[in-house]
């Protein structure tokens, strides 16, 4: 679901641990966007995810590149956090 930007697929995870899922994924989302800035990415679809691939102004291995970053420092902090929780 991630991958086409269907949102709703991270909110049971969200609603059984607001205050360790929604601070990671706000950071990987912001991570995201900053790096589509920074490779000067422009998207005239009001959506994302592979659906859009064809379409993105710029570099599409860069769109998805940041994509796979900002998924990868929402894991990673999601990881992190919920080890302390278990342990």
């Amino acid at each position: 679901m991630g991958a086409t930007f269907i949102t709703e697929g991270a909110i049971p995870f969200a609603a059984a641990d607001p205050v360790r899922v929604i601070p990671s994924i706000i950071a990987g989302s912001a991570v995201s966007g900053a790096l589509t800035m920074l490779f000067k990415i422009g998207l005239p679809a009001p959506h994302g995810g592979i659906f859009v691939i064809p379409i993105v102004k710029g570099n599409p291995l860069l769109y998805v590149l940041a994509i796979l970053i900002g998924a990868a420092v929402t894991a990673l902090m999601v990881g992190l956090w919920k080890k302390d929780v278990e342990e």
